[in-house]
């Protein structure tokens, strides 16, 4: 086997293909963003924005959607229009990106967190039941990397507790529990279209909802808090301004065209590095659920075993393998929110009421994949072709075989 290019041989491929360069525009988005130009209308609630709305609402199976400036101030909003603030907890993954935490202390609320399940990277449902206390008010699961976190449990964990279930679906554009797409599954979802995401327009998102009351309170707090039914300034609601311009709003609606069947070749050549990469001693695939009908797949988790490599570091096990340019990969959220240094300012504690208490000790499954065994593709790894994904494949088995070398370059021995 060729000597690995970090060691100073050739990489499987001189450079990384162009369909890995993210986000990608075609003439279908020059056109819209022209159209937009010569409209003369380029922002608050025009044409473009109704139009994507109603069909990403469609999209989602959902009556409502909500274009807003991010997919950190949409989770925010949730949480304001809810009533959800000060002196509520809601139970949150810990394995995500910190605007989900963010958007729970700007609410005024307390963030808890329940641990992460290492073979499926997405909530414990067991930890969530006994994180539940008199205090909570809402459940936020993420689709960690388009996975669905298991929402027959933690829907009927939420019933039995008279909770509020919502979707932080930043990374599942197009994803699917039993048919049923992520963002219709809960009072309501929350998707991210910043540059890095399967569908994206630089900085936007959206609140998907099938509770009409819901949908025009947020309509109105987005608004300025203007009234749903009225016009000019007539502000019933303590609002903020959170609309999507039109330009964005476009470009969206043009990237929705080719969404399904970036999600179909991701799919098949995730099937084909599961069946591939669960050959590798040192690879541990996400456990299947068929539950899962479609998995937009922003990220494709594995797990990483350096002691079966003879200890090697992930970190170095990663720089080998991106080295190789067939994919693009990374130690995912190797930093846990709950360490990070927001949770133990004054600003915290002034927002919430208490001081924050490092969880660690209870959150096992999650200290493992930060620590050492969570590792991602990103998903623009997955839109080469089977050949281009055996390649993949072949950078991984390439560094397993070459790990002792490894070692010894990077002074590992032992």
């Amino acid at each position: 086997m060729s000597k690995l290019a970090i060691l100073g041989g050739t990489p499987i491929l001189e450079r990384h293909p162009e369909y890995m360069n993210w986000p990608r525009g075609d003439e279908a988005t020059r056109e819209a963003l022209l159209r937009t130009l010569r409209s003369g209308v380029w922002g608050t609630l025009g044409k473009e924005n109704e139009r994507f709305a109603n069909k990403y609402a469609a999209y989602c199976q959902t009556k409502h959607c909500l274009p807003v400036l991010n997919g950190t101030v949409s989770l925010e909003l949730i949480f304001r229009a809810l009533g959800i603030g000060w002196g509520d907890e809601v139970i949150v993954s810990p394995y995500t990106f910190s605007a989900s935490v963010h958007s729970i202390v700007l609410a005024g609320a307390a963030p808890v967190f329940a641990d992460t399940d290492p073979e499926t990277f997405t909530l414990s449902p067991a930890s969530v039941e006994e994180r539940v206390t008199p205090r909570t008010r809402a459940i936020l699961g993420v689709h960690l990397g388009g996975r669905p976190f298991d929402v027959d449990a933690i829907s009927a964990i939420a019933e039995k507790h008279g909770l509020i279930l919502i979707e932080d679906a930043a990374h599942a554009h197009g994803s699917e529990w039993r048919s049923h797409c992520c963002g219709s599954l809960g009072r309501a979802g929350s998707f991210s279209f910043q540059a890095s995401k399967n569908l994206s327009c630089g900085e936007g998102g959206a609140i998907t909802t099938n509770d009409t009351a819901l949908y025009q309170r947020l309509w109105s707090m987005h608004h300025n808090g203007r009234d749903f039914e009225g016009q000019g300034y007539d502000h019933p609601l303590l609002g903020t301004d959170a609309r999507l311009a039109e330009w964005q709003c476009a470009v969206l609606a043009a990237q929705m065209e080719r969404l399904d069947g970036d999600i179909e070749r991701r799919m098949r050549s995730a099937e084909l590095l599961d069946r591939e990469l669960a050959k590798l001693p040192f690879i541990s695939v996400c456990r299947k659920d068929e539950r899962i009908t479609r998995n937009s797949l922003h990220l494709y988790p594995f797990r990483y075993h350096a002691e079966r490599l003879g200890g090697l570091p992930r970190e170095i096990f990663l720089k080998a393998l991106n080295a190789e340019h067939v994919c693009r990969a990374d130690s995912g959220y190797s930093e846990p929110i709950y360490r990070m240094k927001m949770l133990y300012t004054e600003d915290y504690s002034r927002m919430t009421g208490r001081t924050f208490a490092d969880p660690a000790g209870d959150l096992p499954g999650n200290e493992l994949l930060a620590s050492s065994q969570g590792c991602w593709l990103q998903h623009t790894s997955l839109l080469g072709s089977d050949e281009d994904t055996l390649r993949v494949v072949e950078a991984f088995a390439r560094v397993g075989e070459q790990a002792e070398e490894l070692r010894r370059a990077f002074g590992q021995e032992g």
